[in-house]
């Protein structure tokens, strides 16, 4: 049934005009005297066409229809007037009256030929919207898949899904839920558009119960469409009716998607026009639901990702999107003749595309990289491949030469075996790399001179220092002696920790045998009569810098330094799973509780408080941790932990 708005300053044609329009039960007639009063009702209730007479006072009818379009509204409106004025005829239908009906003859007649012009105008507008919201889920699937060549993380794909079916679909509003076992809901986790806390009020239930009834709790549980046309008399909507109406709500469907897979979930729309979710939009909207079903699982599995992709290649459009905005050099040849390259080839090369698709491939490699690329390819071919990825150098039309990273691979291009190779420019890394390893080159360089020339003064003054003190072994000033070799000793220390600290990084990391190197350090520590022992198992291996022989060292040469009366130093190896603890613990003095934390802090200790921030800084590099949880006045104990990844066991874990 459609509603109809008749505005008439006459009291008894509204109520006659009420009468023969609604006796052929296609229509609810609300009546109004006035188009103000007209205008006031139509921002509280939704109708489907206007009936207004035209000469009224206050504001006639052909102001009342300027209002109504100015508003945007393109609601179905009929002049129904006594007036029959070439010129009032002519302006109406000039500011976007539908039609027009002159009053007068037989009532019977009249009135049949106004219920005809009122469904023919609804009918026109039905038609014209229908065309309009096809057209507009045409631009939503499009706009879709473009987000999902631009995919990143679920979240973001499905509130730019909601996003466009609201603004480029014209969707009232649009929610994306997921079942919530633990919650017993359809959990929301996308929308857009007019929701106003609608998705807090309605929580949709997952079993049969009254809040799970409504398309959304029906779709998941069936796993089809669920559609409701008519949110006023479909009882299902009874629980959210009132919620729905009141931000113009009139119809719904939910679309369940990727049932049987780990992204189920139910797409859910909101229109405002009744009967909206014909044939045709269904059908659409389920294409549209299997693309966003289909974009979820390739998040999950990158086996179907690059089926996308593939399929991707073989639509020109969608291949044209994902390349032409790219950063990095695209190209694909055969037979030595690029058949395609991007905009980024131009940019890289200097030259037109026009000009790249007559160059000769190898054309553009410099001499000096032309034959090992050529062979590559002869292998590549041969079904030999060689690396995927490599370096060479590429010539610009000016001349210059350009270093660029290639990835390269077979692919099948218009039916054919072809090669698809990215470029990307690495001239202006290469050289900061370069200049960077030139300036830390000279660094070290300087730095070990440096080191070299105060070892040397360092050897004068306690040299000197310990002549000073052989030759007057009562002088006053002996204990001055004492401290300014003890502070030579210092500078000594300190000299040698920024040589090892300098070598930090230096050598790539790698797997070292623990036990092997716990044993070797011991060899270099001198513990006195204090044994070690070395209860790692064998085969232990953690990856990390070589230095890390040093960090076993420090261990071992603190506790002998600083623990006490101690009678033993032990390695072990606790935990499983994801991580594991390489400890070292003795049965010394321990660590007071408040210097736990400062321990590995640079400066802080007895003598330079550079060890143990040394070894911290060495496991850090690959990810390994360091901590002291021994008890003060029961013994130190550290425990290196080495995360999952970053410990292996010869011997077969």
């Amino acid at each position: 049934m459609y509603t109809v708005l008749y505005v008439d300053d006459e009291p008894d044609l509204l109520e006659i005009s009420k009468l023969f329009l609604e006796q052929s039960g296609q229509f609810s007639v609300d009546i109004l005297p006035s188009a103000p009063e007209a205008l006031a009702a139509m921002k509280v209730k939704t109708y489907d066409a206007i009936v207004s007479d035209y000469q009224m006072p206050g504001m006639d009818g052909i102001d009342f229809l300027k209002n109504v379009r100015a508003l945007g509204d393109t609601i179905p409106f009929i002049l129904f007037t006594g007036r029959g004025r070439e010129e009032v005829v002519i302006q109406a239908l000039n500011e976007g009256a539908d039609f027009y009906l002159q009053k007068g003859g037989d009532p019977t007649a009249q009135f049949a030929e106004l219920t005809h012009k009122v469904l023919l105008a609804i009918e026109h507008r039905s038609n014209a919207e229908k065309i309009q919201s096809l057209n507009r889920l045409y631009l939503v699937i499009s706009a879709i898949d473009r987000a999902i060549v631009q995919l990143r993380t679920k979240s973001e794909f499905l509130s730019e899904v909601c996003r466009i079916l609201v603004e480029t679909g014209g969707f009232r509003m649009a929610w994306i839920g997921i079942p919530d076992p633990g919650e017993g809901i359809i959990r929301p986790v996308a929308s857009a558009g007019q929701v106003e806390g609608y998705l807090e009020i309605v929580r949709v239930a997952l079993d049969d119960s009254t809040r799970g009834c409504g398309p959304t709790g029906k779709a998941y549980r069936e796993g089809k469409n669920c559609i409701c046309n008519d949110i006023v008399s479909d009882p299902c909507m009874e629980p959210w009716r009132k919620e729905a109406l009141k931000r113009g709500y009139n119809t719904c469907a939910a679309f369940p998607f990727g049932r049987g897979s780990n992204n189920p979930g139910v797409l859910v729309l909101y229109a405002s026009e009744l009967g909206f979710f014909n044939d045709q939009i269904i059908s659409l909207t389920n294409d549209l639901v299997a693309d966003i079903a289909f974009a979820l699982a390739t998040l999950d599995h990158q086996k179907e990702r690059e089926s996308a992709i593939a399929a991707l290649r073989e639509s020109e459009e969608k291949y044209r999107l994902v390349v032409e905005d790219s950063r990095d050099a695209i190209y694909i040849h055969q037979s030595d003749r690029l058949l395609f390259v991007n905009r980024q080839a131009s940019v890289l090369t200097g030259y037109s595309h026009e000009e790249l698709l007559t160059i000769r491939l190898w054309d553009l490699v410099h001499p000096d990289d032309r034959e090992i690329l050529i062979r590559n390819n002869r292998d590549r071919l041969a079904g030999n491949p060689p690396p995927h990825e490599f370096t060479a150098r590429l010539l610009t039309k000016d001349g210059t030469s350009r270093t660029c990273e290639f990835v390269v691979d077979m692919v099948m291009y218009q039916g054919s075996p072809a090669i698809m190779g990215i470029a990307r420019d690495i001239t202006e890394r290469r050289k900061t790399e370069e200049a960077l390893a030139s300036a830390n080159m000279k660094l070290k360089l300087l730095s070990g001179i440096t080191r070299h020339d105060i070892r040397n003064q360092l050897t004068i003054l306690e040299g000197r220092l310990a002549f000073m003190k052989k030759k007057e072994p009562d002088s006053p000033f002996l204990e001055h002696f004492e401290k300014m070799s003890a502070a030579a000793r210092r500078i000594a220390s300190i000299i040698q920790f920024t040589k090892e600290y300098e070598d930090i990084g230096i050598r790539a990391p790698a797997w070292q045998d623990c036990r092997t190197l716990v044993d070797t350090a011991a060899q270099q520590v001198h513990s006195g009569q204090v044994p070690v022992k070395n209860d790692l198992p064998p085969g232990t291996e953690v990856f990390a810098d070589p230095l890390i022989v040093r960090v076993f060292y420090n261990l071992m040469d603190n506790a002998a330094r600083y623990g006490g009366k101690i009678t033993f130093i032990r390695f072990s190896l606790e935990g499983s799973g994801n991580d594991y603890r390489i400890v070292c613990e003795d049965d010394g003095e321990g660590i007071p509780a408040e210097d736990k934390e400062k321990i590995f802090l640079q400066g802080f200790g007895k003598n330079t408080g550079l060890g143990l921030f040394l070894s911290a800084a060495i496991l850090h590099i690959t990810g390994i941790t360091i901590r002291e949880t021994g008890e003060p006045g029961k013994g130190a104990r550290f425990e290196i932990i080495v995360p999952k990844g970053a410990y292996r066991f010869s011997g077969g874990e």
